[in-house]
């Protein structure tokens, strides 16, 4: 079975969502911390990354 994510659900790293937000990483995870942005999941393991629907990333450089 095929699952496919329209652009609206795509989902980003923490690297790219940092791109999109024109910041450092370490700032995208700050505001994981701070519950300004909320990861849709965490990939496996102890350093697994964190992944965002795009949509809520970009709407957070619309509120910048």
């Amino acid at each position: 079975m095929l699952w496919f994510m329209s652009d609206a659900e795509e989902e980003v790293t923490a690297a790219e969502a940092a791109v999109i937000l024109s910041v450092d990483r370490s700032v995208v995870l700050k505001k994981v911390a701070a519950e300004q942005l909320k990861p849709v999941r965490k990939l496996p393991g102890r350093t697994g990354a964190y992944l965002f629907r795009r949509s809520d990333v970009e709407a957070l450089v619309k509120t910048a």
